[in-house]
């Protein structure tokens, strides 16, 4: 399959996504919006526990 051949592909496809996909409503983006916020929340807090242990021990 050339470059060409793919590069078509590629755009059938993500025509496909588009005219399937739709908007999220007000409640379910909050709702993903809290998810987010609340996991990169606790991967950042755990990151600096990581982060202040290895100080600690390392000193």
């Amino acid at each position: 399959m050339g470059l060409v051949d793919r590069i078509k592909k590629l755009r059938e496809d993500w025509k496909r996504i588009i005219s399937v996909a739709k908007k999220p409503d007000k409640d379910m983006f909050y709702l993903n919006l809290r998810v987010t916020l609340i996991v990169l929340l606790f991967v950042g807090l755990l990151a600096f526990l990581v982060q202040l242990a290895f100080a600690i021990l390392l000193g």
